[in-house]
């Protein structure tokens, strides 16, 4: 690291350009006037008092009433608790904002959308968001036994266990024994004889009307990219060509 990236570390935690490179020029000197650190900071001199104050009035500083007025930096153990705990409070604070108006801007009615996502932790936590939002049944195929780790598996699990018929289909019989018979989780193996040349990542059904569909790009160096569709027509019309070419995986039942 150097002094730039020490720099925008600081901005990214809240101060702008100038009260960065001041506190920045403090830690070296210790302390010092504004002519000082105008020099060790490369800030005009002019702009020095401004940013002090910013320091100041954020308890980053503290200022001896002097001629000429000489600054200080608070201890690093102080000043690092007090970006940290102003960062937390305007980050709780923006996400309650945020929290308050989500969908309270009417607009036209988009039912019949499609959404695309891109790479693989961004496609699991839209699954598992899904998972956990069943009120029927849950359908989730794949061949690979990687895809049963983490938050998918947890959904699909804490959704079993709520009384919600979830089925994990696959033409491997590795994917399926990683289920154990205590799960309440059922297991279907996909007859061989439906097996395509398409090269899909993973397949979730939720209730009639939610499909997420993913596979590789080659385009993108093989990143994982999928498209989810729920509460429409051509939801409802997938969903139907995926029990036909599963064969009722909800027979296991």
């Amino acid at each position: 690291m150097n002094d730039e990236h020490a720099i925008e570390g600081l901005k990214r935690l809240g101060l702008t350009t100038y009260e960065a490179r001041v506190f920045l020029a403090l830690q070296k000197l210790g302390q010092g006037a504004a002519s000082e650190i105008s020099n060790v900071a490369d800030v005009p001199r002019s702009q020095v008092y401004g940013a002090a104050e910013g320091l100041e009035e954020r308890g980053l500083i503290e200022t001896q009433q002097s001629t000429p007025t000489v600054y200080r930096p608070v201890p690093l153990e102080q000043a690092r608790r007090l970006l940290l705990d102003q960062l937390a409070e305007t980050g709780a604070e923006t996400f309650d904002y945020l929290d308050a108006v989500q969908d309270s801007h009417e607009q036209d009615e988009r039912s019949e959308s499609i959404w695309l996502l891109h790479g693989s932790d961004a496609i699991r936590s839209r699954a598992a968001e899904l998972i956990e939002g069943a009120n029927e049944r849950v359908l989730y195929a794949t061949d690979e036994p990687t895809y049963l780790d983490g938050d998918v598996h947890a959904a699909l699990e804490a959704t079993a266990e709520d009384g919600i018929p979830v089925v994990i289909a696959s033409l491997q019989d590795d994917v399926l024994a990683e289920i154990p018979e205590s799960s309440p989780i059922l297991t279907y193996g996909v007859p061989e004889d439906r097996e395509t040349d398409i090269d899909i990542a993973q397949m979730l059904m939720v209730d009639d009307d939610t499909l997420l569909l993913s596979t590789y790009s080659a385009a993108a160096d093989e990143a994982e990219i999928a498209f989810w569709t729920s509460e429409n027509i051509f939801a409802s019309i997938m969903v139907e060509l995926v029990e036909e070419w599963f064969r009722d995986p909800f027979g296991a039942e």
